[in-house]
């Protein structure tokens, strides 16, 4: 199969058409199976399409279905770049509601995977952002949650507000024009004791693009943070 094949399907993808590019890719996977770059935009489709919906069987859904297209392709080859892309998001969003535990044992995980990425695809803001979270998330996490991760891992995963900052301001360069990341960066630097540079950032965001309910809930949350300040 050749990019003129995925021509029209990147494009809706690209035009946030998800639903129109499922029946399509399907067929690709019925006539070509265990093709790792239908398989991919399968995931991927799937993945937005759970980012979409405010209903949470279809979210809930589409969230499976994205990480069972990807394990298809990561069986087939576990050294592909999108593969681990897409991995990493479809996991990640699989524990987002599990316990604190499956959380912490499923990070390695993410990083695993998230890391190759970056290597594979250095001009991919994606999993910079993803990496940036990943960096706050285990910064910020309580301190049963540390000794938690004491007892599952032998040398936990360590993250740090420096390293989040690093891997959001690499992302924002490479685009500037997700609002996620400055919602992530912003609270990095409040962490950080950088309040101006948090309340600049803030400023910026609330009028970027709000195309999923996760940028929503974020702009949402902007807006409260700059009234608490003004």
């Amino acid at each position: 199969m050749t990019g003129q094949d995925f021509s029209k399907i990147d494009i809706d993808l690209d035009n946030l058409a998800f639903q129109k590019t499922i029946i399509p890719l399907q067929e690709f996977n019925n006539t070509f199976p265990k093709n790792i770059d239908v398989l991919s935009r399968l995931s991927a489709a799937h993945h937005f399409l759970s980012e979409q919906t405010n209903d949470k069987k279809i979210e809930k859904l589409n969230t499976d279905k994205a990480l069972k297209y990807i394990t298809e392709a990561m069986s087939i080859d576990s050294t592909n770049a999108e593969v681990h892309k897409w991995y990493a998001v479809s996991f990640g969003k699989s524990v987002e509601n599990q316990s604190i535990r499956k959380q912490i044992e499923s990070s390695k995980i993410i990083e695993f995977h998230c890391l190759q990425a970056i290597q594979k695809l250095p001009n991919d803001p994606f999993c910079y952002n993803i990496m940036g979270q990943w960096h706050y998330r285990l910064a910020d996490i309580s301190s049963f949650s540390r000794r938690l991760a004491k007892i599952i891992f032998e040398e936990p995963p360590q993250g740090s507000f420096e390293m989040a900052e690093y891997f959001l301001k690499k992302s924002l360069e490479l685009e500037p024009n997700y609002i996620g990341t400055y919602y992530w960066l912003g609270k990095t630097y409040e962490k950080m004791d950088k309040k101006d540079e948090a309340t600049q950032l803030f400023k910026k965001a609330i009028d970027l693009p709000r195309p999923y309910k996760r940028e929503e809930l974020m702009y949402k949350e902007i807006i409260k943070q700059l009234k608490n300040k003004s």
